[in-house]
């Protein structure tokens, strides 16, 4: 490996094998609750019902699986073998998912492709991955055939284009439509078994330096952990089903009838300790059953529809969209364009199609949804949204100050502010409605012995020094333990994968090096993420993230991104780069005394720097510290404080 890889990369070693991380599970090895298990099955039991949704395109789940087994077809043609590994670059689609299930049904392993990766940065994962193809969005084509003659590996391209033929199509590749149209719409017939046990995804995650790693999964972890991911999200909704908004949601996820939104009595019933506690033992049982999945169409039959701004390459979109294919066999709507990202059509397609679940990546997409809906009041213009029951965010920081405003606009839907990580199959919840008087943040109900949390995949806080749980209450900063269902380690990463991987009084769990403190109801609030996100001035730690969410309060400023830059006499230096709304106007000190008006001295700002944009990763929003830190080194002007 060229050492500028082994500086700048996560790769450990040079060579690995799916075997170094094979477990074992009763019935496992026959059991077929696989991605193509799952899609046959949705297939089986609401052929004729719409599945997913693109611009003018439609298709049920019948014309959905007879186009992956065409596709599946033609990669054991290509002689694509059981878990080889084969890269998708592309934005949200139905070709997109098309290719995930067409691998998966013949046991090979996708892997997901930044389609905003530079070249090197393309060729670094599927080297990493050892990947033998690639499905690719024509409009995604940076490298192109070059890169398939300098990787040794890679022995197909496959181009593609959503919902049109591809207008890039690098010599010596092949035409997905052209490859697909060659094969029956039957059923691959396999020599060798797809099983639980069997390596079925490898997904490469972003960290705060360097390339992303890719983690291991089996369908055990991954298929059956998505449903575990699906009733974790439904608890914390199923612990407020006496508030009306909560119930009105919790009532159309269902598509049950008589349960409306209003209905007190209804609301009382289920709002009570007992039913409360029963709920979700029946919803463990019967999420994802072919019960669940046929009642909720014969009652709904275009089915609970999600749409996904966050793309399906990012944790975020990818766990959120394909937990509610898992567990209601969900109709997914993409966006004609799906980037970049425009508000407008967002919310005309809610509207058009009268999407119930939006999922998005924090502010990045929540602002310029909220401007779009300021925007239109200006101009008398009234968007139809009832049908939009809530808004899911993951994967960023979701500005208490923006789901507030939002609430004015949607006063009926829900907000549910997701915390979990891609390393886990877990997701937790905050819920919030209009009608809270404050907007809970990120984070989880830490797990009591008894009552419904205890349905929930196992979490702790712990004082990483001592391995000790957080008292709550306590106030004391500690690190979030992630259990339940969960990667098998990372890819050519074993030192890592030991690091972060570990058993702690016989359970395994991820050390996801997110921290906060526990209050005394037993609710994690996320305070900050280590590595880049954690600044250390004069001894002190400093968490970005709670930095930026007090200075994005302020109604003068946009956009703001926190980081340290180094400073002889603190280590660190606390340094704000500010984008202010529109021709407004503000000093350094004047951001600099709002923040000491509402955290210790020691997080307000050392500087302030004003810019016209703060960098953000293009497709997920996330800021891109690293480039953020160098303009500030670059740029930094004393601001005055403390």
């Amino acid at each position: 490996m060229p050492e500028d890889e082994r500086i700048f990369g996560v790769r450990e070693v040079d060579h690995d094998s799916f075997s170094n991380y094979r477990r074992k599970y009763r019935g496992g090895s026959s059991s077929n609750n696989t991605f193509g298990g799952r899609l046959e099955k949705l297939a089986k039991i609401i052929p004729d019902n719409l599945a997913f949704v693109q611009g003018e395109r439609r298709l049920t789940w019948r014309q959905f699986n007879e186009r992956v087994n065409r596709l599946a077809n033609a990669l054991l043609a290509l002689g694509i073998n059981k878990e080889e590994r084969v890269g998708i670059a592309g934005f949200n689609s139905i070709e997109w998912m098309e290719s995930f299930f067409a691998l998966s049904r013949i046991g090979a392993v996708p892997f997901n492709l930044n389609p905003r990766f530079t070249p090197g940065e393309t060729k670094y994962i599927v080297e990493d991955a050892d990947g033998v193809a690639m499905l690719v969005e024509d409009e995604c084509l940076s490298a192109g055939k070059r890169m398939v003659d300098e990787l040794v590996s890679l022995r197909h391209l496959i181009v593609y284009g959503v919902g049109k033929p591809p207008l890039n199509i690098p010599p010596g590749s092949l035409v997905y439509e052209e490859l697909m149209a060659k094969y029956p719409p039957t059923k691959p017939k396999l020599d060798y078994k797809v099983t639980n046990e069997d390596f079925c995804f490898l997904m490469y995650t972003g960290g705060t330096t360097g390339y992303p790693k890719g983690t291991v999964w089996d369908g055990e972890q991954r298929v059956k952990g998505l449903v575990v991911l699906g009733l974790n999200a439904l608890v914390p909704l199923m612990d407020r089903l006496a508030d009306r908004h909560v119930y009105g949601f919790v009532a159309g996820l269902g598509a049950l009838p008589g349960l409306k939104a209003f209905h007190p009595l209804n609301r009382r019933i289920l709002g009570s300790r007992p039913v409360k506690l029963l709920l979700p033992r029946i919803a463990r049982r019967l999420l994802g059953s072919a019960l669940t999945i046929k009642l909720n169409r014969f009652l709904s039959p275009e089915g609970w529809k999600v749409l996904p701004c966050a793309p399906l390459f990012h944790g975020a979109g990818y766990e959120a969209v394909f937990s509610l294919l898992m567990c209601l066999g969900s109709t997914t709507v993409f966006l004609p364009t799906p980037r970049p990202f425009d508000a407008r059509q967002f919310l005309e397609t809610v509207e058009k199609e009268k999407v119930n679940q939006a999922l998005i990546i924090g502010d990045a997409f929540a602002v310029p949804i909220l401007e779009e809906l300021r925007k239109a009041r200006e101009e008398g213009k009234r968007y139809k949204l009832f049908s939009l029951l809530t808004i899911a965010s993951s994967g960023a920081w979701w500005s208490a100050h923006v789901k507030k405003e939002l609430h004015e606009y949607l006063p009926h839907f829900v907000i549910m502010d997701m915390y979990g990580a891609s390393e886990s199959s877990v997701a937790f919840t905050a819920v919030a409605t209009s009608e809270d008087k404050e907007e809970a943040g990120a984070g989880a109900r830490i797990t009591p012995d008894k009552g419904m949390y205890s349905l929930q995949a196992r979490c702790r806080v712990i004082n990483p020094e001592t391995g000790r749980d957080i008292k709550p209450g306590s106030g004391e900063i500690g690190e979030f333990l992630i259990g339940g269902p969960m990667a098998l380690g990372y890819w050519k990463c074993p030192q890592k994968t030991r690091r972060d991987f570990r058993v702690v009084d016989g359970e395994r769990y991820f050390f996801a090096a997110d921290e906060g403190v526990v209050d005394q109801k037993g609710r994690f609030r996320l305070m900050g993420r280590g590595g880049a996100q954690l600044i250390n001035t004069g001894g002190e730690k400093v968490y970005a993230e709670e930095v930026e969410e007090v200075i994005k309060s302020h109604p003068k400023v946009r956009d703001v991104g926190v980081v340290g830059v180094p400073d002889e006499r603190w280590g660190e230096a606390v340094t704000a780069l500010v984008e202010l709304e529109g021709e407004e106007k503000l000093t350094a000190e004047d951001i600099i005394d709002y923040v000491g008006q509402r955290l210790s001295g020691y997080k307000k700002p050392k500087y302030v720097v004003f810019v016209d944009s703060v960098p953000r990763e293009a497709s997920t929003g996330k800021i891109l510290r690293r480039e953020l830190r160098q303009f500030a080194c670059e740029k930094l002007r004393p601001a005055g404080g403390g």
